[in-house]
């Protein structure tokens, strides 16, 4: 998964996930830009995510993660450190049916 963010030309790469001990989703990104070294990105879903009734599946944890990223990286002026981002149940309600293939604001 590479994307591009339009007005920045900032590449999003999904390079992974690990299982933690809760039994959540650690997932990682890389954030390049022309002339600026990569950053690495770490978004977190935790294991209560993955259980009960309104239960996120793990193949749709990945496009969650990178939907808030993405969104971060649009209406911010940047990633500020900690890279280390947790995802809200906030944050799933608000990602979790972005449709594939959206149309994109044009200039």
């Amino acid at each position: 998964m590479i994307k591009e963010t339009k007005d920045s030309k900032q590449n999003i790469r999904y390079l992974g996930f690990e299982t933690t001990s809760d039994g959540g989703r650690r997932f990682d990104f890389s954030i390049t830009e022309s002339g600026k070294s990569s950053t690495r990105v770490t978004l977190a879903i935790p294991g209560l995510a993955f259980q009960g009734e309104n239960r996120i599946s793990y193949q749709e944890s990945a496009k969650i993660c990178y939907e808030k990223l993405r969104v971060l990286l649009e209406t911010e002026s940047g990633i500020a450190t900690p890279l280390h981002i947790n995802v809200t149940r906030e944050d799933i309600a608000r990602f979790r049916h972005v449709p594939r293939g959206r149309a994109r604001p044009k200039d």
